[in-house]
């Protein structure tokens, strides 16, 4: 800018025969040193010399949890019972690698031992409406498995996710591409081929028993207040049954979800209501299905209560069966940094009921890049 307004000088004083010819090699001389300051100022300040301008965005993401349990104490295998431990560590880093592709690495450790590369993801914008990835990650399909879990709106999965595609999701090597609909609202169609690695639902006998996932999307303003999102999803490949039986070693999942979102214009930061259920379907020797709905509501600008019915069922044969879990939760969020959540539930199954208490504590160093809610 200095340059700039010290230019226009050069040429308002040369118009009116102003100057000596002393004072423009003043002037020049003023350039040459402002130059090199600029040069200077956009050098890299590391040691090797290379830019720091491409360095990723680096968080990491802390769960801590306390938990009560009034049944199945004594088993070391159980998921949820007293105790205090560390629910997930989560280190991110999120960066452009040149002007087409961009990548996105989440390193996950379970407790203080177990480590896991939770997704590694390159992504590429081929187009306005085109986009492509490659690597590992959280599939599309539905709305709760595209979560990391310190973004899950409660404490714990929803029992149908947990019991029809695990405690990991269904998180899947492959490739994938997402189209933007050209349609008055937002409407987007996504294309993944999988590796069909989750032992829930595919786990196929063969290295070449990939599975394949459709998904559309859409969300529509309703007002400036209230927004509707409407998806679909659906999911085919091979699992590991025995290829003797009737049944041709072939899992179907079908998805489906509805969200609607309130917030009143001027008051964004106090009050929110938040209605989301859906539906996850398995079909192959062994039918399982099962759906959650929630409600959250923020009622002041740090505090939100919240409630959640999850059901889920195996319907016929011999592994007949049928729980649920109510949960109730109420947050303290001071930023979107940190949050102090408690929360209850009441799971219904064919064993004992069990009440559980669960307190988390949910913190973020660093630059944590956006990601889905």
């Amino acid at each position: 800018m200095k340059v700039f307004t010290i230019l226009l000088l050069i040429l308002f004083f040369s118009s009116s025969n102003a100057w000596s010819s002393s004072e423009y090699e003043k002037l020049e001389k003023r350039i040459r040193v402002l130059e090199k300051t600029k040069t200077k100022s956009n050098a890299s300040s590391t040691a090797t010399g290379l830019s720091n301008r491409f360095n990723p965005a680096l968080s990491v993401n802390g769960l801590l949890l306390g938990t009560f349990n009034d049944q199945g104490n004594y088993d070391s295998s159980k998921e949820v019972r007293t105790g205090l431990k560390i629910q997930e560590l989560e280190i991110r880093m999120a960066a452009y690698v040149d002007t087409y592709l961009r990548a996105d690495i989440t390193l996950a450790f379970e407790g203080t031992t177990d480590f896991e590369v939770e997704e590694a993801i390159a992504e590429a914008l081929l187009s306005k409406n085109l986009s492509f990835r490659a690597g590992k990650f959280l599939t599309a399909f539905g709305k709760h498995n595209q979560l990391h879990t310190h973004a899950y709106p409660f404490i714990d999965l929803p029992v149908v996710n947990e019991e029809i595609l695990g405690e990991e999701g269904l998180n899947e090597i492959g490739v994938g591409a997402s189209y933007l609909l050209p349609t008055n609202w937002f409407s987007e169609i996504t294309f993944q081929a999988l590796e069909g690695a989750n032992t829930n639902q595919f786990n196929g006998r063969a290295g070449s028993d990939f599975a394949y996932l459709i998904r559309q999307n859409n969300l529509w303003d309703l007002s400036e207040e209230t927004t509707m999102e409407l998806g679909g999803s659906y999911v085919s490949g091979k699992n590991n049954l025995d290829p003797t039986s009737t049944f041709d070693n072939k899992t179907q999942l079908v998805g489906a979800d509805l969200t609607f979102k309130w917030k009143p214009s001027g008051r964004e930061a106090y009050k929110t209501w938040i209605w989301q259920t859906e539906f996850i379907g398995s079909f192959r020797e062994q039918t399982q299905e099962g759906w959650y709905t929630s409600l959250q509501h923020q009622f002041a600008k740090e505090w939100w209560v919240q409630g959640r019915y999850s059901g889920y069922s195996i319907p016929n044969g011999v592994n007949k069966e049928d729980k649920n879990q109510w949960s109730a939760l109420l947050a303290w969020v001071p930023s979107e940094f940190s949050a102090i959540r408690l929360q209850y539930n009441h799971l219904n199954q064919k064993t004992a009921d069990e009440n559980q208490v669960l307190l988390q504590l949910n913190f973020t160093l660093g630059s944590h890049p956006a990601h889905k809610y």
